[in-house]
């Protein structure tokens, strides 16, 4: 089985860091029950410019299967969550893919 990775972009809404913060920790021991991981999460120091609207965060997730990231995604306790991750984050968008090549070889 080769392992899935998900890139998450995350807009939270100002001013409810804290709020963020426990609900990511609390997602987190959920993914784990299904193998899953936070690798890596990018916060955003600086936009790259005036106009734009760059993430609050950015996470990189890997699963061991599809199977056990959708399984994830349906797990009842996450999902029960939905109302305290509506209040905090105003926007996400996923990419979800397998490991590309190593450039740096």
């Amino acid at each position: 089985m080769a392992p899935v990775y998900v890139v998450v972009r995350l807009w939270v809404q100002e001013g409810n860091q804290p709020k963020f913060e426990a609900y990511e920790r609390k997602v987190s021991r959920i993914m784990a029950r299904y193998g899953g991981v936070i690798e890596r999460a990018v916060r955003r120091t600086e936009a790259v410019s005036p106009e734009s609207d760059p993430p609050f965060e950015v996470h990189v997730l890997r699963f061991p299967s599809r199977e056990l990231y959708d399984a994830y995604r349906g797990d009842a306790e996450r999902i029960a969550l939905a109302a305290e991750r509506t209040d905090v984050i105003t926007s996400t968008d996923v990419l979800v893919g397998e490991e590309g090549p190593r450039y740096a070889e």
